[in-house]
């Protein structure tokens, strides 16, 4: 399994229109298969705050997600972030930054 957590912050003015648009991506995201579970929230230490969580079943699966459509709607919503977002893929052995995401969709040369 692996984890895609993604923390957004947002003012307090569009706070509900960002929750609003993650929990419709959110439920997209539950009808593909290979997403085990998916998660909107706020943090507890700070409503400005937004997490947003997908558990995919695999890395074959996850790389599927990242070059689709719905990967691309949520990096539209990463860029309204108030502040760079932060974005990690938690893989079992080790944690990728948003340079993963970047890797699989070509933007990055290795």
């Amino acid at each position: 399994m692996i984890e895609l957590h993604l923390v957004l912050r947002v003012t307090p003015k569009k706070t509900r229109t960002m929750i609003d648009a993650l929990q419709a991506l959110a439920k997209s995201a539950r009808l593909v298969q290979g997403c085990i579970a998916v998660e909107v929230y706020k943090t507890a230490d700070s409503r400005h705050y937004i997490c947003y969580d997908e558990i995919w079943e695999s890395e074959a699966v996850l790389r599927r997600m990242i070059t689709s459509r719905h990967f691309s709607q949520l990096a539209t919503l990463m860029e309204l972030s108030s502040e760079p977002p932060a974005c990690e893929f938690r893989f079992i052995t080790k944690t990728y930054g948003l340079d993963f995401a970047e890797q699989v969709r070509g933007c990055v040369n290795d």
